[in-house]
């Protein structure tokens, strides 16, 4: 007995750095080798612009760094709605070197710091809201450990209807209760997806098409979980899975890039 587990215990090990290794080569060869052949875009989140001192999930960027981002993004790309791109990923007839931008979560210095410069720049975003702080105007569950003083607050009903009568806003949804929708049951997860969507159809009386999963890794959702997307009548949803777009990627899985806080030298690096 004592052999055998001796036996598994080796087997485990191989087989965690097996697979360890087959990611790494899928990454490289995303990178390295789609990227050089193959067409593709790039879909950025971005959750809040703000000028803070902590931030210690990294969600803030500071306003500089985001207009000088967006100042070079509308240089090198073709910035696109997140809308357009869907259709486009749907027809396979994506156009390289397009660019969305998307925020998650739906803080109200999206309305007062991004979407001024946004305007500025002409450049058009999607805001994924997470609809369970929208009356309570309480602090998102994940900010409880960031100081009081630079806690971002949700936007209120007001404040999301006004945003979204801008025309370059869309308005996706983003759960109700921002839960990992990868560990809670089938059931929840339908009543997570689908009434984010009704509420937010109710505030701006207009359909809401597109979806982003909470955290949005490959963990964070599943066949199941799309499944349930599909069925609350959904176009598209978004994922967080650090990659770039190409023709065949899921248009119920679509990759996006997070964006942390840095100034835009690193920045460029980090795209290429």
């Amino acid at each position: 007995m004592t052999i055998l587990l001796k036996d598994m215990q080796k087997f485990s090990i191989f087989y965690s750095k097996m697979m360890n290794k087959i990611e790494q080569f899928g990454n490289y060869f995303k990178s390295n080798i789609l990227n050089h052949f193959l067409r593709h875009c790039t879909i950025l989140v971005y959750h809040r612009v703000a000028n803070v001192s902590h931030d210690p999930l990294q969600l803030c960027v500071s306003s500089d760094n985001f207009k000088k981002q967006m100042m070079y993004f509308k240089k090198k790309f073709n910035l696109i709605s997140l809308s357009q791109m869907a259709n486009d990923i749907k027809s396979r007839k994506i156009k390289g070197g397009t660019m969305a931008i998307t925020f998650d979560d739906g803080y109200a210095d999206n309305l007062y710091a991004a979407l001024p410069i946004l305007e500025e720049l002409n450049i058009p975003a999607t805001i994924f809201i997470a609809t369970d702080n929208i009356n309570s105007q309480e602090d998102f569950y994940w900010d409880k450990n960031t100081n009081k003083a630079d806690r971002g607050r949700p936007m209120a009903i007001e404040e999301i209807k006004k945003i979204s009568a801008h025309p370059l806003i869309e308005i996706g949804a983003h759960t109700v209760h921002h839960p990992n929708l990868g560990k809670i049951n089938i059931n929840e997860q339908s009543a997570e997806i689908m009434q984010s969507k009704i509420m937010l159809e109710e505030i701006l009386g207009k359909q809401i098409s597109g979806f982003a999963y909470p955290f949005g890794s490959k963990k964070s959702f599943s066949k199941k979980t799309i499944s349930e997307v599909k069925k609350a009548g959904f176009h598209f949803a978004c994922a967080n899975t650090q990659e770039p777009v190409y023709f065949f990627s899921n248009l119920f899985c679509i990759p996006r890039i997070i964006v942390r806080d840095c100034d835009i030298n690193t920045f460029k690096n980090k795209l290429k």
